[in-house]
């Protein structure tokens, strides 16, 4: 009875504490924020506490504001200059948002509170409003805004690095190769630290019947392969694929492998692996989860290019006392 009541003690001493903290620093920032937190649910079982700023609009000339909008995650207290991670969901260019559980799945605990990254996870506009090139502006733009505004929020503008997956790897690709859109945002492709694109389309000609479907007539100018070339300063790549596949994923492995081959002949550092143990959702949903290749092989493509000192490892964020 006595071990009971301890722990009823602890517990409610636990989330009175969560509480003080939340109201204490509900009104610091303009934006509108929440603090949230819990304890993982995978070993080390650590408390990780966030704040989370949702739907902030990047571009306000869009008719839509929330297909213009991003969030921001970030540890609670943030960590001072912290790398920037930004994330594009797939969806297939017609569905998907950027706050979706089966998008994120464990990504903002895990660059925040593992990695102590910020994490923005970003929208754009679908089909049919947003067929190219409007969708990869809108990526663009996402970028231009996260540059002059994420020290706001203790980012380092200096390390932004840019992820996607499905469609939102051929999004990511074609933002990081084609350097008119960055330009018309009104910045250039040495903004970009790093990518990691997971089971993309970058090859367009692999496919043309569903690349013109997806594309419209401009469908090779969308094709992140036709901007490769030596002296771009084009960042590094890291493409993630799954391995003798079929489906949605039935030429990921011939768009990495083209793809690869391409950058590297234009003297771009790219790390290429291939995915066995997932299909195509599983290869983004399984990013973040201890031990996976997946997750093994982002931290080590992260940690030799970014400049942060940080080490790799979960942190608990606000010390509750």
């Amino acid at each position: 009875m006595k071990s009971k009541q301890r722990t009823l003690i602890l517990a409610s001493a636990l989330f009175a504490a969560l509480g003080l903290m939340s109201n204490a620093h509900a009104d610091q920032r303009e934006l509108k924020h929440m603090h949230v937190g819990g304890g993982l649910s995978h070993p080390p079982h650590s408390m990780i506490l966030q704040v989370q700023y949702p739907d902030i609009v990047y571009d306000k000339t869009s008719p839509d504001a929330h297909a213009t909008s991003l969030d921001v995650y970030t540890m609670d207290p943030p960590e001072p200059n912290a790398p920037v991670m930004v994330f594009v969901h797939g969806g297939g260019f017609r569905v998907g948002d950027k706050a979706s559980t089966k998008d994120l799945d464990p990504k903002p605990e895990y660059f925040n509170s593992k990695l102590g990254y910020v994490f923005v996870s970003v929208n754009y506009r679908l089909l049919p409003e947003g067929r190219y090139p409007t969708n990869v502006q809108d990526v663009a733009n996402a970028l231009a805004w996260v540059h002059d505004n994420i020290a706001k929020f203790n980012g380092d503008p200096n390390q932004i690095f840019l992820m996607g997956h499905s469609a939102g790897a051929a999004l990511v690709a074609q933002v990081s190769t084609d350097e008119t859109f960055l330009k018309k945002a009104g910045k250039s492709l040495s903004l970009l630290k790093g990518v990691i694109a997971n089971e993309g389309s970058y090859v367009h000609e692999i496919d043309p019947k569903r690349s013109e479907a997806t594309f419209g007539p401009e469908w090779r100018k969308a094709s992140p392969s036709q901007h490769v070339s030596k002296g771009k300063g084009l960042p590094p790549f890291l493409l993630l694929y799954v391995k003798n596949s079929s489906g949605i994923s039935a030429n990921s492995e011939k768009n990495a492998a083209e793809f690869s081959e391409l950058l590297r002949g234009a003297g771009v550092r790219v790390e290429t692996l291939g995915l066995d143990h997932v299909e195509h959702f599983g290869a983004n949903e399984r990013m973040g989860e201890p031990g996976d290749v997946i997750t093994l092989a982002v931290e080590n493509f992260l940690s030799s290019i970014a400049t942060s000192k940080r080490p790799f490892g979960w942190s608990t964020g606000r010390p509750l006392n």
